[in-house]
């Protein structure tokens, strides 16, 4: 088997996927609500409550991005250094958790101790041992804070705009216009997810339609009690 059949099946990249797709799906989702209620309540100053929600909520999403992966990252290194302290101060019952572990994958006597001992017999392996068996931390796992939150930012920012662009632009019937384009987006994002999950692509995208319709639908709703108080 060829490097690119075997890439073919187990694609890599994928790691930006959520950040990307949480925040292209929320910057989608909300505004189209948000569009779908306040065209009924406030259709005269519309665009301008509108373009102030997109602003806001990419604001308010890259802040919350960055203290999620900050928060994550925070536990994660505490947890690192947990498991080098006790394999430091803890020897015993660092070896005896890295036998359960292995005994768990299927290793016995003496492949079990030889495995162990192994690992065991240099202070960084074993704690790199630890921290992946244990913690199941691989070596590139990475938590990038200010990348993340901009990722997220910077998607909800794209999300928004596409549902707000009817608005934009003054189209007749801008609600359709903006359920239209979002429907697409919202294909295509299940279509890149699909790739990175092994999902079908059909099923990823009507995934995402149902959401978008459901959305639009609670939008609907939600102006139509508005304008009615």
């Amino acid at each position: 088997m060829s490097i690119e059949q075997i890439n073919e099946k187990h694609p890599h990249g994928g790691d930006w996927l959520r950040e990307i797709v949480f925040g292209l799906n929320d910057g989608l989702v909300t505004t189209l609500v948000f569009i779908m209620a306040v065209s009924q309540v406030a259709p005269a100053h519309l665009l301008l409550v509108v373009s102030g929600e997109v602003l806001a909520g990419a604001i308010s999403m890259t802040l919350g991005g960055f203290l999620s992966a900050r928060t994550a990252r925070q536990i994660l290194d505490k947890r690192i250094a947990t498991e080098r302290y006790e394999v430091e101060n803890e020897p015993e019952e660092e070896r005896a958790e890295l036998l359960a572990i292995y005994h768990k994958k299927g290793f016995r006597d003496p492949l079990l101790n030889q495995v162990v001992d192994h690992l065991t017999s240099n202070r960084e392996r074993w704690q790199q041992a630890m921290i992946h068996d244990e913690l199941g931390v691989v070596e590139d796992t990475q938590i990038r804070p200010i990348q993340q939150a901009v990722q997220v930012g910077l998607s909800f920012l794209i999300g928004g705009v596409i549902p707000a662009l009817p608005v934009i632009f003054s189209l007749p019937f801008f609600q359709w216009w903006a359920y239209g384009l979002t429907a697409i987006t919202a294909m295509v994002l299940g279509a890149i997810k699909a790739r990175y999950t092994g999902q079908g692509v059909l099923r990823a995208g009507l995934e995402f339609l149902i959401i978008v319709t459901v959305g639009t639908l609670a939008g609907v709703g939600v102006g139509t009690l508005l304008h009615i108080g």
